[in-house]
């Protein structure tokens, strides 16, 4: 009996303790995470996964100043399969941090905004999140502008401290990154400006880098201040050796002055070789001492071709800066930096550049027009982020435009492209010669009773259909529909059998099959980007 009650005794304490284990502790309202960012929510790595590679992050200084004007953004999104553009590809979320600017304007950075399907600005506690529209976005600048969606919302902003642009952090400037600890904490640390980069649109950012470890967690989106205004914002951080790429005050500000539907940096149009040959310097009747780039193709629609310059000529200065042999120059804040850097981020579209030239050993100047028309009317032309591929479904046979993104998609996927599509991407100048605005082609093909034959074709250009040549995707659709004497379709393709018919009563009947059990939209002629909105140019 003894034993027995101590053991009801232990057991009884036992379960206080468990009791005790399992009580709940307080939560604040929206504390919840939603499920996307449960699922990618890391696991933070164990005392032996640290290394010093990635060193632990040091305590950081409280800000002077709160808030800094911090706010989260939250994005989902979801783009069209290029291959298959009758579909969607899955969901993805990402947060990103942002700067209240005033007026109720958030400037944050453009990862995967021109796909979102839905984007939302909260407070950094979490406490409060409302519906945020996109002003304007430039991909490459890597920059973009929301609002809330609604007017009601604005409320959110109570409390936040608005930040003016200042001006842009010059190489040995020391500016404070903001940050937040446990979404709450405002935090501040010093970063000076070392070097420069470029990023994959030729577009120059500043490298900052900290003096001592910053948080591995850092979001996109902090931004650097100076004397309490924007002086940068972050646009990649890497943790190994404690360095973040930042876009400059000057590009945010030319960011913030561009219209809506304008986005994107100067395009000249050119391809340029370095001179580091002897041989080939002294054939040029280049000076030994004399820098410069060779220009080895002009594209015909381009910023360049419309300046006069041509293939064979050597660009030997920009705005007066001198280059040398591999084409650099010095930039005014960002010190010696590549010539592409300096064009796209001296000027915005629509000024003009001075271009020193020289031809059979003779120096000219062009004035350059500052555009895009090099990408925007191209034959191999690329689409404007975010916007769903075009594409024709037709008894079977599947057509697209060819553009720099579909070839992009296709080599990517597939490691190479087809020979048919290489002369494309190679022939840029003879498609226009030829009048053609934009290169159509067969990519793939579903067995149906109208491709009956024709099931191994795929990967090929349309040239012709009925005899009439084929000059862009929309003549394509209007060359397709035209109506025929005995309802035959003959299209001329750049393989054998080089051409293939089709009877337009049974592509029909194929159509109205495919559209009931697989494609129920069967063409997409034109389409606009996803997040596309009006809103003010104020800076």
């Amino acid at each position: 009996m003894k034993m027995m009650g101590k053991f009801t005794i232990g057991c009884v304490l036992l379960s206080v303790a468990l009791l005790g284990a399992c009580k709940p502790t307080p939560r604040t309202a929206n504390d919840h995470p939603s499920k996307a960012e449960a699922e990618s929510a890391a696991e933070p790595p164990s005392p032996g996964q640290q290394s010093q590679e990635n060193p632990s992050p040091a305590p950081l200084q409280p800000a002077v100043e709160q808030p800094a004007g911090l706010l989260k953004v939250f994005v989902v999104s979801r783009a069209h399969n290029p291959l298959r553009p009758w579909e969607m590809e899955g969901d993805k979320t990402n947060s990103s941090m942002g700067v209240y600017l005033g007026n109720g304007r958030v400037l944050t950075t453009s990862e995967n905004l021109p796909t979102a399907t839905y984007v939302e600005i909260r407070l950094p506690d979490q406490s409060r999140a409302v519906p945020a529209r996109v002003v304007k976005v430039d991909a490459d600048l890597g920059l973009a502008l929301l609002t809330v969606q609604h007017e009601k919302d604005t409320s959110i902003f109570d409390g936040i401290r608005a930040h003016e642009v200042g001006a842009p952090v010059q190489l040995g400037d020391v500016a404070q990154v903001h940050s937040l600890v446990n979404n709450v904490t405002p935090v501040q640390a010093d970063v000076r400006a070392e070097s420069t980069d470029t990023d994959e649109a030729q577009v120059p950012l500043m490298t900052m880098r900290a003096s001592s470890p910053l948080p591995q967690n850092m979001e996109d989106g902090l931004p650097l201040l100076k004397d309490g205004r924007i002086v940068g914002m972050v646009v990649s951080y890497k943790a190994s050796n404690q360095s973040l790429n930042v876009v400059n005050a000057e590009l945010i500000r030319r960011f913030l002055l561009q219209k809506p539907e304008t986005s994107g940096v100067p395009v000249l149009g050119g391809n340029f070789v370095s001179l580091n040959d002897p041989v080939f310097r002294k054939y040029l009747k280049l000076d030994p001492k004399q820098g410069g780039l060779y220009v080895s193709k002009v594209e015909p629609s381009s910023s360049l071709a419309a300046a006069g310059v041509r293939a064979g000529d050597v660009l030997v200065s920009v705005e007066g800066e001198p280059l040398d042999a591999v084409g650099n120059c010095k930039h005014p804040i960002y010190g010696v930096i590549k010539m592409s850097g300096l064009i796209r981020s001296l000027k915005p579209c629509g000024e003009s550049i001075t271009l020193g030239m020289m031809r059979d050993g003779e120096v000219y100047q062009a004035t350059v027009p500052l555009n895009r028309d090099a990408v925007e009317k191209s034959p191999l032309r690329r689409e404007k982020p975010g916007t769903p591929p075009r594409y024709i479904m037709w008894g079977g046979l599947l057509f697209q435009p060819l553009t720099v993104d579909y070839l992009d998609a296709l080599e990517h996927r597939a490691g190479s492209l087809p020979i048919s599509f290489v002369r494309v991407r190679e022939g840029g100048k003879k498609l226009a010669e030829q009048g053609i605005q934009e290169p159509v082609a067969l990519t793939f093909v579903i067995p149906m009773p109208a491709t009956l034959g024709y099931d191994t074709l795929g990967f090929c250009r349309v040239t012709h259909v009925n005899g009439k040549l084929v000059q862009s995707f929309a003549q394509f659709a209007d060359l397709l529909d035209a109506p025929t004497p005995d309802g035959s379709v003959r299209l001329t393709i750049d393989r054998a059998p080089y051409d293939i018919y089709l009877d337009r009563r049974t592509v029909e009947e194929s159509n109205d099959v495919l559209r009931r059990r697989v494609i129920h939209t069967l063409r997409r002629i034109s389409s606009e980007p996803h997040t596309v909105a009006s809103g003010d140019t104020k800076p």
